[in-house]
């Protein structure tokens, strides 16, 4: 996946209404998303994702971004798709690090 930049964990927080949108997103929702730290912090400002999963408002998901992206995992061409949603997480477990002294 060379074009795939960057993974990462988000909390859907709603969902964005289009009348008129590219073709590529038909029959796609629209989510917006708030990226999370590993500690499920809030860590920057809301985006909009396509959802490829079927995910909903309060679920934590993970996020493909990246120029390609779209076109890399699903095959998707030409699309103007910056950020997807690719899996809903049912939880996740961190084990816990010793700081170096």
């Amino acid at each position: 996946m060379g074009n795939l930049k960057n993974m990462y964990l988000a909390k859907v927080i709603g969902k964005a209404v289009s009348v008129i949108k590219h073709p590529a997103y038909q029959n796609l929702t629209l989510l917006l998303i708030q990226p999370l730290s590993v500690k499920s912090q809030l860590v920057r400002t809301p985006t909009i994702a396509v959802d490829y999963v079927g995910a909903g408002e309060g679920d934590t998901v993970i996020v493909g971004a990246g120029p390609g992206v779209a076109q890399e995992v699903f095959g998707v061409e030409d699309a103007p798709i910056r950020e997807l949603i690719m899996g809903i997480v049912d939880h996740f477990d961190m084990v816990a690090q010793e700081e170096e002294a």
